[in-house]
């Protein structure tokens, strides 16, 4: 056979895919921070406003605007890459395509909304959340809201602090859309997962000792907080050196965002995330963990969630004078978080010849 004779069927054409700037990731953020504040407010509607009987929102106007807004950028994107001769797919930019199919999962997503809310009505509390129409809203968000991360991991060349500071706020970003779907498990929107109370409604209440299951429960808590919270700032690591405000920030942030969606229930905990947070900057601070330390990284990212839970119990203990979970159970749940990075963090760092 002739191996310089022409295929026997055109090739399909070559998928050119262009990168983004860090100016054009950052329009990518400011939308995209439209769109989860209107998801938050959303949310606080469900959280605290029980009569809820339609669609059409002060709050979803705001998430769908944000969305119009999000999805007609992404569209300008791949409309100014776009060139003759080339597919539309190859005009996505680097990093995008996840966005392109959260832009099409949203907007469907959307539609199937208005149906359940028409034939089932408004949902509330938890129900809300396992609505499968809330669950491709969130879905969509959290791929459009990555797609700066996805964009700057992606780069070739720029990988220093113009790349950083996008890829960190859209990290910490989707960290929050997952927070927010699962505010269930959320630690700081639910103090009573780690607290026990006797007394009458109206009454004072005293603390009690945990059943079995609602320490089963409280661990489950602590398990999916800390991955939401911690797993976006493990991934940052293991590309960029982190100054120790960044995890120190993307801790605090979705917090208070928490407190903040149930009107501030229990207002007393934004300051115990705050202590927290401080913590987990100075645990990066002492570490100073980077991509090729790889011991240095894992023991950063399996100790800054326990320096950040401890404040947690004890805020509890301070307020109420007493604190459910015996020394066992408040320890080990500390512990238990601190593996879980570990383990996390073991599954996703490279070895390295030096362990320091």
């Amino acid at each position: 056979m002739d191996t310089a004779a022409a295929p026997a069927f055109p090739s399909a054409p070559r998928l050119a895919h262009q990168n983004t700037s860090a100016i054009e990731d950052s329009i990518t953020l400011v939308t995209g921070v439209w769109l989860l504040v209107g998801t938050y407010v959303d949310g606080w509607a469900h959280n605290n406003l029980p009569d809820l009987e339609t669609f059409f929102t002060p709050w979803h106007a705001i998430l769908y605007s944000g969305f119009a807004v999000s999805a007609a950028w992404i569209a300008s994107l791949a409309w100014r890459r776009h060139r003759p001769g080339e597919t539309w797919r190859g005009a996505i930019p680097v990093g995008y395509a996840p966005a392109a199919f959260g832009v099409v999962l949203f907007l469907a997503s959307g539609v199937a909304d208005f149906a359940w809310h028409s034939v089932f009505g408004i949902e509330q509390n938890i129900k809300a959340l396992f609505s499968p129409s809330h669950l491709g809203l969130a879905t969509g968000g959290f791929l459009i809201l990555g797609a700066p991360f996805a964009a700057a991991w992606r780069h070739p060349v720029e990988r220093g602090a113009l790349r950083l500071v996008p890829a960190a706020v859209s990290a910490m970003l989707c960290g929050m859309v997952a927070a927010f779907i699962l505010q269930e498990f959320a630690v700081f929107a639910r103090h009573g997962l780690i607290q026990s109370y006797t007394g009458p409604a109206a009454g004072p209440h005293v603390v009690t000792g945990p059943t079995s299951s609602s320490i089963i429960v409280a661990l489950g808590s602590f398990l999916v907080s800390t991955a939401v919270l911690f797993v976006p700032v493990l991934l940052l690591a293991l590309r960029w050196r982190l100054s120790a405000v960044v995890p120190a920030a993307m801790v605090l942030v979705p917090s208070i965002a928490l407190q903040a969606m149930i009107a501030l229930r229990d207002a007393w905990l934004v300051p115990v995330a705050a202590v927290g947070a401080a913590l987990v900057g100075l645990v990066w601070l002492a570490l100073r963990p980077a991509p090729e330390r790889p011991v240095r990284l894992a023991a950063a990212v399996a100790l800054c969630p326990v320096v950040f839970w401890g404040p947690y119990f004890a805020g509890a203990a301070i307020r109420d004078g007493a604190l459910s979970f015996p020394p066992e159970v408040w320890a080990g749940t500390l512990v238990w978080t601190g593996l879980e990075m570990l383990a996390l963090a073991a599954l996703a760092v490279r070895p390295s010849r030096t362990l320091a």
